[in-house]
């Protein structure tokens, strides 16, 4: 496992108090007080959505033997740096350690396509996408109005470049949908319905990643990896792309 060497550099530029907290919490971790050290975090990401933030409390929460809120942690440090080594290596760590089948390695297609669409944060990519919608449309119409073979090559490069951006933006909005959740708890049962009254269908247990369906009062219906469906209460499950 990666230890924390995403640290302090990113931080000199913030205000005083999530300075402060920041460090507090580095120096909770370095002493093994992982709870204290995930409290100092929480209150840390409340002056900053930072993915060295959700990456070292992703550790200290797999430290404390919180594996699917690890997970998710490791999941929201993605999303803002989705090229980062260290990120992927404990998220796909953390990930071993869950009780439920783990879905199957990406091929080399699906690792490719996943590489190539993840080379900026999602931020980024909605931005880029709508620069290189202009660009591209201004080639175009300087194309039709003047006929010149160089506005037409540049006209197909840019059209290359924001299909790829319309690609990395559809790509990126599935991998950080709304609906992503994880299993907190040790065990949770799956009912028929959303009420412990229904039969029970099958058991999850922490780590393992689902996709809510439709919440009723106090349950959700998820999907978890291989399609089958079940009501659980909902303080079982985090979201993990919510506003924290």
């Amino acid at each position: 496992m990666a230890t924390m060497n995403i640290v302090l550099i990113l931080f000199l530029s913030l205000s005083s108090p999530a300075q402060e907290l920041f460090q507090q919490a580095n120096s909770a971790y370095e002493a093994g007080r992982y709870d204290e050290a995930v409290m100092f975090y929480d209150s840390t990401l409340k002056f900053i959505n930072s993915a060295e933030v959700y990456y070292n409390r992703g550790n200290a929460h797999f430290k404390a033997n919180h594996i699917g809120y690890a997970i998710a942690d490791y999941l929201r440090a993605w999303s803002l740096k989705p090229q980062d080594k260290d990120i992927l290596f404990n998220l796909n760590y953390a990930r071993q350690f869950r009780v439920d089948k783990n879905p199957p390695p990406q091929n080399f297609l699906t690792t490719f396509f996943c590489n190539l669409f993840t080379i900026f944060n999602p931020s980024l990519t909605r931005l880029l996408a709508a620069l290189l919608f202009f660009i591209s449309a201004a080639l175009g119409a300087g194309y039709f109005l003047f006929r010149k073979p160089a506005v037409l090559t540049l006209s197909l490069i840019f059209l290359l470049l924001l299909a790829w951006a319309i690609g990395a933006t559809l790509y990126l909005r599935g991998a950080i949908a709304p609906n992503c959740a994880v299993v907190i708890v040790p065990e949770a049962i799956l009912f028929a319905g959303p009420g412990e009254e229904y039969k029970q269908i099958a058991a999850v247990h922490d780590g393992l990643e689902v996709k809510i369906v439709e919440q009723r009062p106090g349950w959700v219906l998820i999907q978890i990896p291989g399609g089958l469906g079940g009501w659980v209460q909902k303080e079982k499950i985090e979201l993990v792309f919510a506003k924290q």
